[in-house]
């Protein structure tokens, strides 16, 4: 994989070969439709000595999909964020579905409008930071846009789904195997227009030892702030249970605080060397408490996002080192 592949997280990173491997590309849809408030749709691929194969996962605020492929009908483009499996094809600018099995009709385009894509350096290629060129890392993530309007319709089995005027956000992930543990938030549905936020924090296996580390994002307007691990941004509290997590950062004079409840849940299927068969639950309506305050100024902004996208896996084994 060469450096200018490294400088565009968003494109395909796979193409090596190496297995086992697993790369998905995560698109979330939050409308206002009270039938189907939020859809998410994640295209990618699986490889073990086994079993190579593409799927698409879509995700409703209370059940799942998850259809298989051979992995003949995945492409990717080689210089651009272009994917597609079979007649689906995914992309910054829109998403094209055309799935038709037993239980699940969903077709239609979708097109994104005022796309915020995540800023790349040689420095920091993307939110991993210098992270992203350890090669040993089990699972590298990407923030793909952080937020951007949606038009469109889509068909979902009886119901048609109007996208005028609903948000977007765009992540990945590609590696080996998911982390043991980790908890995951995401909303672009606050109060604020063009307000979004994604946390995630796990146990990191690093040369032959564990650790908690941490990736995060608040987008305000044209504001990006970024705590990470390698911004060195500290963590001063987790706590979370089967329904419920708080975490707070602080990054200098600033402290910022998440409180992430559940919604309705779904059971999706994650990566575990390779091969997707880990079961996890995700909820896509759930709610964060979003809180960024100046250690001597006090709080500035307090807004509680919808249609929030949350994992707890395995959360309570998440501990401050």
């Amino acid at each position: 994989m060469g450096i200018r592949t490294k400088l565009h997280p968003s494109w395909f990173q796979g193409s090596s070969k190496d297995q086992p491997y697993f790369e998905g590309w995560y698109f979330k849809m939050s409308t206002a439709d009270s039938q189907v408030p939020v859809l998410a749709a994640i295209p990618g691929i699986a490889r073990t000595d086994e079993n190579w194969h593409a799927f698409i996962q879509v995700i409703t605020k209370e059940r799942s999909w998850y259809v298989r492929y051979p992995y003949e009908a995945f492409h990717s483009a080689q210089d651009s964020f272009h994917v597609s499996i079979g007649p689906n094809s995914f992309s910054l600018h829109s998403i094209t579905l055309a799935i038709d099995q037993k239980d699940l009709h969903l077709e239609g385009t979708t097109l994104h409008h005022h796309s915020h894509p995540f800023p790349v350096s040689l420095v920091r290629p993307g939110i991993m930071g210098w992270y992203a060129y350890v090669p040993w890392m089990e699972c590298f993530h990407g923030v793909v846009s952080t937020h951007h309007d949606l038009t469109g319709t889509l068909q979902l089995n009886e119901h048609q789904l109007n996208l005028d005027g609903a948000e977007g956000y765009i992540e990945k992930d590609w590696g080996r195997s998911f982390p043991s543990a980790w908890i995951w938030l995401q909303s672009n549905r606050f109060p604020s227009h063009d307000v979004s936020c994604m946390l995630s924090v796990a146990r990191i296996p690093f040369l032959r030892r564990t650790f908690t580390g941490f990736l995060s994002f608040v987008a305000i307007e044209d504001r990006l702030i970024t705590f990470a691990t390698h911004t060195g941004a500290k963590i001063e509290q987790i706590e979370s249970n089967e329904s419920q997590a708080i975490v707070s950062i602080r990054s200098g004079n600033t402290r910022i605080r998440f409180k992430a409840e559940l919604g309705d849940t779904a059971r999706l299927v994650a990566p575990r060397q390779g091969a997707m068969e880990r079961m996890i639950t995700e909820s896509v309506t759930g709610k964060i408490q979003l809180t960024l305050a100046d250690t001597e100024k006090g709080v500035w902004f307090d807004q509680t996002g919808q249609h929030a996208g949350i994992e707890l896996s395995e959360a309570q084994n998440i501990t401050i080192d």
